[in-house]
């Protein structure tokens, strides 16, 4: 089995120069299988071989190719792994059909037809963003998100790790089938449609059953936080915005405004790195206030939890910084960029804008409320790390004043 993966790389990795054939060989071509000692295998990957004698696999060129058609005999040449080098014999090369052989492997090749695929897949009504949960392992959840013409991108998420995979899709309505091509073991290859709906789609490969609900999707806007750190410093180095937090409500005018307050309930969306999709839950904030000196807190859930909804062996953290300007957040590297108003559920409020640097690279984007109800709270927080490994984009958005 080792030897026959090795070789499916090697046939999947290689470009074209024809001659007396290069009409029959330009365009994009579809592996279908490949036999080697009695096994067979069905890859389905894509590869585009150019006019030029290139071939084009997932953005990469990955070698050439020279037809000779006297002799049937294609040599093939690569920088890219002196293991690609070598003869191989063509068993058939039609408008539609490539078949050679090579170290023993026998290769199928099918030419596909781009503006037919796009037109079917247009009509198939699977785009949209799709949810596969796995009921034998609650922790580990995949998101599908299928894009038109003939792209989706895999979102694997197993407890806090998560990896991302692109490829691109065939729906054949005369098969009742879908191929999907991607370098994922979870989802590749040709699957039988047992069923599919707007919102539900059945998928069976070998016996093997994948349930996929579609996820409505409210709008969200993105907003990228574009600025940085240093902008909070001037040329020596000195903090620059002393001044603002004298712009924000005091604690103290916080407390008072929230006396008959008892829960802030905010929508928590997540965008799902490598797509445009949002994964979004509901946390609520816990408010006591009294006239007591320091009878005031606010559950701080901008961390993507609430004490509803804790992370095993995890608890809820206390919040005892009073005199904090940016409470319940403790972030102090800060600036007031304007005033706006903004609509959120929970209604329309005259907001103060404040841009926030932390110590660990996080932006954040703040609407403070300065009317009632909900004086001195937040209506709005975006919360992004920008790193391009590891980062993440987020936004709270009130929901609910109780």
């Amino acid at each position: 089995m080792k030897k026959i993966i090795i070789i499916l790389i090697i046939f999947q990795s290689f470009g074209l120069i024809t001659y007396a054939q290069n009409s029959k060989l330009v365009g994009s071509w579809l592996a279908v299988k490949v036999e080697i000692e009695g096994q067979i295998e069905e890859p389905y990957f894509v590869t585009q071989f150019t006019k030029e004698g290139k071939m084009i696999m997932m953005g990469m060129e990955l070698g050439t190719w020279e037809l000779d058609m006297n002799s049937n005999i294609v040599t093939m040449e690569s920088e890219f792994d002196k293991d690609f080098s070598g003869v191989a014999k063509v068993l058939k090369l039609t408008e539609t059909e490539f078949i050679f052989i090579k170290g023993g492997a026998k290769v199928n090749y099918i030419k596909l037809n781009e503006t037919e695929i796009a037109i079917e897949n247009s009509k198939s009504k699977l785009e949209g963003f799709w949810k596969i949960e796995h009921k034998e392992n609650p922790d580990l959840i995949h998101f599908l998100e299928i894009e038109l013409p003939d792209s989706f991108v895999l979102v694997e998420k197993d407890g806090g790790m998560t990896s991302t995979s692109k490829g691109t899709w065939i729906f054949n309505p005369k098969e009742n089938s879908l191929i999907m091509m991607s370098l994922s073991h979870f989802l590749r290859g040709k699957y039988s449609l047992n069923s599919y709906s707007f919102d539900k789609i059945v998928l069976e490969q070998k016996g093997s059953v994948i349930t996929a609900i579609k996820e409505k999707q409210e709008a969200t806007t993105i907003e990228r936080l574009t600025f940085t750190e240093e902008v909070f410093y001037d040329k020596n180095g000195d903090y620059k915005y002393y001044d603002d937090e004298q712009k924000l409500p005091g604690w103290n005018e916080i407390k008072l405004s929230l006396l008959d307050v008892n829960q802030l309930v905010y929508k928590y969306s997540t965008l799902i790195n490598g797509t445009t999709a949002f994964e979004n839950k509901m946390l609520t904030a816990e408010v006591k206030a009294t006239l007591e000196e320091e009878g005031f807190t606010i559950d701080n859930i901008f961390v993507g939890y609430d004490r509803y909804t804790l992370p095993e062996d995890t608890e809820f953290p206390e919040n005892h910084e009073f005199s904090q300007p940016l409470y319940p957040l403790t972030d102090d590297i800060f600036r007031v960029v304007g005033n706006e108003q903004i609509t959120t559920p929970a209604g329309i409020f005259n907001c103060i804008v404040v841009e926030v640097a932390t110590y660990s690279d996080v932006l954040k984007k703040l609407w403070v409320i300065t009317d009632k109800p909900g004086f001195g709270i937040y209506a709005k927080v975006i919360d992004e790390d920008p790193n391009d490994t590891w980062g993440h984009y987020s936004v709270y958005e009130l929901q609910e004043i109780k």
